[in-house]
């Protein structure tokens, strides 16, 4: 993963990165809250020996001194210093084991000079067993040897602690906002490792091993009610002419002038790519023709408001004209081929002579977009995808498998079909996964209407039955 990758990541995660920060401090102050309160508080002391009681013999004193210093700081934590503590102070209430537990002692740099600090559950417990352990502590070592001559000396008195030392607020917030933070990304990239869903582009290429068409946003303007209304969404008509002139694109010296349009799987939106492409192609002023040739489900003539009943299967088994089974979209330069009755044998029929004779014929005058079944469920793609130019292949972001994509392109590899490219259906517009396909800022778009243009203007209504004879009947002229 590149380092532009990653920021991808971090942007389509955004929210939920941000919702395990916030779920981690709060974890972190809860944690706090539920602790007990904890109350610290220090007093110091030096260790002299024989007759030496100034500061200055403390701080660089003799060698015995420090010595004695160091080895006293075992006691302050002993059983004796504690039976001590507990004797001398009654009210705290507090066992010797406790005691023990309480206290801790260091030397402050090279000197004699010793700190002791207590902790207790108030205020007032950790002041009185800081003081009371430098007196009981040096009572034992007079006990231990035996004369007065080693003394340890108190010099700074515990203070009363104003707050508690622990639990640490700030601490413990920022501990638990970081540790949000890090299994929010673990559980990210584990999610993006186990997920076996086309989700990126990268996804898409490294399945099929060609390059990107285009992408198609998610968008209602793209489905079956509303294909042939979306005039006003500039988004989607510029992924579909970002579609068409890269596919003008994908071989300079000869371009494709005939492509299938399919998928691994149902349900994929190969279909919505075929007219959508082809109405886009007939846009441009290219003569176009779209070919239903999914003779198992086909929808083309659904999504155009056209009767399908006398259409490409009756061409092919030579009961109609094909000049009568062409429809001519609202006089404009796109023409449809529906499929017609449903037969029993699609794979026979699409794999026929006549088919390919069909398709390099219309090529001749026209842009082909043959709409066929997907390939992993049939044969039917396999078959005809060596009699055009180009294969597209349709990937559905969040519902194609990884697998199952590249599977089909395997597929359409054994049988030297020329797989051109790919499209990515119903990429999200905003959101999670949205800066993967440049429509993060989708909806900015409706501010630029004017840059976009006005879209190209219809002519003519109704559908013309002759369109492909008239068409044929002029260029004769």
């Amino acid at each position: 993963m590149t380092v532009l990758d990653f920021a991808r990541l971090i942007r389509a995660n955004l929210k939920y990165l941000l919702i395990g920060l916030l779920l981690g401090a709060l974890l972190g102050l809860g944690y706090s809250m539920m602790q007990p309160r904890v109350y610290s508080s220090s007093a110091s002391g030096y260790v002299t020996i024989g007759g030496s009681t100034g500061i200055g013999d403390v701080i660089s004193g003799s060698t015995a001194a420090k010595d004695k210093a160091g080895s006293y700081l075992s006691l302050v934590t002993s059983g004796p210093v504690a039976d001590e503590i507990v004797a001398k102070n009654p009210q705290l209430g507090l066992t010797k084991e406790q005691v023990m537990g309480s206290l801790s002692a260091k030397l402050e740099g090279d000197s004699a000079l010793m700190r002791v600090t207590a902790k207790a559950d108030s205020p007032e417990k950790a002041q009185a067993l800081a003081n009371s352990s430098l007196e009981s502590t040096a009572k034992v070592v007079n006990d231990l040897e035996g004369s007065t001559a080693v003394r340890v000396v108190p010099l700074d008195d515990a203070p009363l602690p104003g707050a508690p030392s622990s639990p640490s607020f700030k601490k413990n917030i920022a501990l638990g906002a970081l540790a949000g933070l890090v299994l929010t990304f673990a559980i990210i990239f584990l999610r993006r490792q186990l997920d076996v869903k086309v989700r990126t582009r990268d996804d898409v290429t490294k399945a099929t091993e060609v390059g990107v068409l285009g992408t198609l946003p998610e968008t209602e303007m793209l489905d079956e009610k509303n294909l042939l209304q979306n005039q006003d969404d500039h988004v989607s008509q510029e992924a579909v002419r970002q579609i068409r002139t890269n596919l003008r694109f994908v071989n300079v010296d000869n371009p494709p002038k005939s492509i299938i349009v399919t998928s691994s799987d149902p349900g994929e939106g190969k279909s919505t790519v075929s007219a959508s492409l082809a109405r886009s192609l007939a846009e441009s002023g290219q003569p176009t023709i779209i070919i239903d040739a999914d003779l198992r489900r086909p929808t083309v003539a659904k999504k155009f408001g056209l009767d399908s009943k006398i259409g490409l299967t009756q061409v092919l088994a030579g009961q109609v004209e094909l000049s009568e089974a062409v429809r001519q979209y609202e006089g404009s330069q796109l023409f449809i081929l529906p499929a017609g009755r449903i037969p029993p044998n699609p794979s026979e029929l699409l794999g026929s002579d006549k088919m390919r004779q069909l398709i390099k014929e219309l090529s001749q005058e026209f842009m082909v977009i043959v709409d066929v079944p997907p390939v992993l469920p049939v044969t039917d793609a396999s078959l005809l995808s060596t009699a055009v130019d180009g294969v597209v292949l349709v990937a559905t972001v969040g519902k194609t498998h990884k697998e199952h994509l590249t599977e089909a392109s395997n597929m359409l590899n054994k049988v030297a079909a020329p797989l051109i490219g790919t499209v990515i259906n119903r990429t999200p517009l905003k959101g999670l996964g949205s800066s993967y396909y440049g429509f993060g800022y989708g909806g900015s778009y409706g501010g630029y209407s004017s840059y976009y243009g006005s879209d190209e203007s219809k002519s003519g209504k109704g559908h013309n039955k002759k369109g492909l004879g008239s068409r044929r009947a002029k260029r004769s002229k």
